[in-house]
């Protein structure tokens, strides 16, 4: 095969896309998460830059949590005003000053300022590239000025990608918004009428406790390395192992769909519960090798159960309001662990009473999940709200 013939099996033509178009879009997710400083943050920050991991664990990453939930706020009215290109620039930019703030930034405002620049646009493969490239820079003994210096090249190529983009236009931002709120019903009714069974209630709870529970773990999960053995080095292995995991649950998601109904669905008690225990356990069992073991079981079960859930939510809504649902249960996971953020962070929490604070959501999504279920047993049969099972092609419902 020719280069040409790969480059189109690489990138097929589509009518909804061109392909100078999916290169650019490749090359920004690419290049925005090539950052093989990222394992390695909190060792450059403990060591080099000389803070304490209590400072570390409370004065710097919460601003990250706090800002996380603002940003959120004003993104899309800003999108609307500013365009999503304008807004996708900016976000590469400050990607790029989160970095250069990191590196040359000595004090601790410095540090805060630059965890209000931090986004979330995953690249599995990216990821995986740079943990391991920080793996083998970290036990080369290499200088952190390296690890800095390849991030930041990633991040120029990411910026420039950003310039390529389409423009958009205010009016068709407008017209999607229109389209999502459905004027004529109103934004309450268009709400209530997206979680109008229960069953997708109660999903979305767990989906949104679950959401921030994780996030925490893996906003903190360094930190914790760190406070265990400062000294270890293989946190970049971790991180591409615990991303791997995740596409490999991820992929048996596919065949624990079916059991999940017919299990009543307490396949999610055993999820978030056993999520729980491992979280409790990376408070408690201070061994280096014990919290490489959790960090990578908890991402795996997290990423089963979150494909697990958004499809099983996805079938159960009746009016087809996928971008709403998704983005709602996501902004209550956020603004779940913003507040819990704020209440250990109010009570000076160390890293290893943080863990344990944070299976509580676990273990609330687990009560939540057995109570309904409980109620559901009592109830009559035309009252059940657990999914079931209503053809020989497994297509699930939601009874109200």
């Amino acid at each position: 095969m020719d280069w040409r013939g790969w480059l189109n099996s690489v990138f097929p033509r589509s009518d909804s896309i061109s392909r100078p178009l999916l290169t650019v879009l490749l090359v920004y997710s690419f290049s925005s998460q090539f950052l093989p400083i990222e394992p390695y943050l909190v060792p450059y920050l403990t060591t080099v830059k000389d803070f304490t991991n209590f400072q570390v664990t409370n004065f710097i990453f919460p601003v990250s949590v706090y800002a996380q939930l603002i940003f959120t706020l004003i993104m899309a009215p800003a999108s609307y005003y500013l365009s999503h290109k304008v807004m996708i620039i900016i976000g590469a930019f400050g990607l790029s000053l989160t970095y250069l703030l990191a590196w040359c930034g000595q004090s601790l405002v410095a540090m805060q300022t630059m965890q209000t620049s931090l986004t979330q646009t995953v690249s599995l493969l990216s990821f995986v590239l740079a943990s391991e490239l920080g793996q083998l820079l970290a036990l080369t003994d290499s200088s952190y000025e390296i690890y800095f210096i390849i991030s930041l090249v990633a991040l120029i190529v990411c910026c420039a990608s950003t310039f390529l983009l389409p423009a958009d236009s205010s009016s068709c931002s407008l017209s999607y918004l229109n389209r999502l709120g459905n004027p004529s019903k109103g934004w309450t009714a268009t709400l209530k009428e997206t979680w109008g069974g229960k069953s997708l209630k109660i999903l979305s709870v767990w989906w949104a406790l679950a959401f921030a529970g994780v996030s925490l773990v893996q906003n903190y999960g360094t930190t914790l390395f760190d406070a265990i053995d400062s000294h270890s080095k293989f946190n970049g292995h971790i991180l591409a192992i615990s991303e791997a995991g995740g596409s490999l649950g991820s992929y048996c998601a596919i065949y624990i769909d079916k059991f999940s109904y017919r299990s009543r669905q307490f396949i999610y008690v055993l999820g978030s519960s056993f999520m729980g225990i491992i979280c409790v356990l990376m408070g408690v069992y201070t061994k280096i090798w014990g919290a490489y073991l959790s960090y990578v079981v908890i991402c795996t079960i997290y990423r089963t159960f979150s494909c697990l859930v958004s499809v099983q939510c996805g079938r159960l809504l009746s009016n087809g309001q996928f971008i709403l649902l998704f983005s709602v249960n996501n902004f209550a996971g956020l603004l779940i662990e913003t507040l819990l953020q704020a209440a250990v962070e109010v009570v000076g929490l160390s890293i290893y009473s943080q863990f344990i604070a944070f299976s509580g959501l676990f273990f609330v999504a687990t009560a939540i999940f057995i109570t309904f279920s409980c109620i559901d047993c009592r109830g009559d049969e035309s009252n059940k709200y657990v999914l079931t099972e209503t053809g020989p092609e497994g297509i699930l419902t939601a009874d109200t």
